[in-house]
């Protein structure tokens, strides 16, 4: 399976990284690395554990067709609640990664990956790039 970085994956990334929300080794060591198991999704033990992956759910709290979340607790000084949503097509489509701060902004920030997901499926969203 292919990693698809989108723009919004891209933009929100650069965003955490201009406000420090994590450091380099902790993306080079923990993040990167676990983003890296979506090539061999689902056969990775990772993927079972509730804590780091699992279905994304609107605010009525119905799941998100193919839309899950990859989750790291504790990042950075500030300790976040790291999220990224990735859309399960024929490739893993990686999208906007944000902070967790509380209920109501994550379900802002799933309405938007719900709407993310709708384009990709369509056809309308920007390349940035592949993970090699």
């Amino acid at each position: 399976m292919e990693v698809i970085i989108t723009e919004w994956a891209l933009n929100s990334y650069l965003d955490l990284v201009a406000h420090n929300t994590f450091s380099g080794a902790e993306y080079r060591q923990q993040i990167r690395p676990d983003v890296e198991r979506l090539k061999t999704y689902p056969s990775d033990p990772k993927f079972q554990n509730g804590k780091f992956w699992s279905p994304a759910h609107d605010s009525a709290g119905i799941a998100i067709p193919d839309g899950y979340k990859m989750k790291w607790h504790q990042i950075g000084n500030g300790r976040a609640q790291l999220r990224l949503p990735v859309g399960m097509l024929s490739d893993a489509f990686l999208c906007e990664a944000y902070v967790k701060r509380d209920a109501k902004q994550e379900k802002r920030k799933l309405a938007r990956f719900k709407t993310h997901l709708q384009l990709i499926r369509m056809g309308r969203y920007s390349l940035r790039g592949k993970l090699p």
